[in-house]
């Protein structure tokens, strides 16, 4: 079982965190989750171009595939506010592909490039 979250500030530093437990675990006890040591989604997996992904949800697309649609600014425009980023207007929605590693996890910082299979 898997649960994404949003966490850290609203600014650049905004990034998307995992839990997991195990799939006959008691889920409404903490003990039955485990939080990544790390963050699964940050605006370094993103080449500068966007800052601070967050917000998430999932769904499928027109074939089925999963997907992850979430917040995040135009790193530019984002450089350009000055106050605090909880009220920088300039968030977008995106949504990215959502891959599964050999053990099932959800991978979701893949680039565009990876994505396409170059280098």
């Amino acid at each position: 079982m898997y649960l994404a979250y949003s966490a850290s500030a609203t600014g650049s530093e905004y990034c998307v965190g995992l839990l997991t437990a195990e799939e006959n675990a008691d889920l409404t006890k903490p003990e039955s989750w485990t939080k990544m040591p790390y963050p699964v989604l940050t605006s370094p997996d993103f080449d500068d171009e966007v800052s601070g992904p967050g917000h998430n949800s999932f769904t499928i697309d027109e074939n089925g595939n999963p997907v992850i649609v979430y917040h995040a600014r135009p790193t530019e425009e984002h450089k350009a506010h000055s106050g605090d980023p909880l009220y920088d207007p300039c968030r977008h929605c995106y949504v990215k592909p959502v891959f599964f590693d050999s053990e099932g996890a959800p991978v979701l910082n893949l680039s565009d490039k990876e994505f396409a299979g170059e280098n």
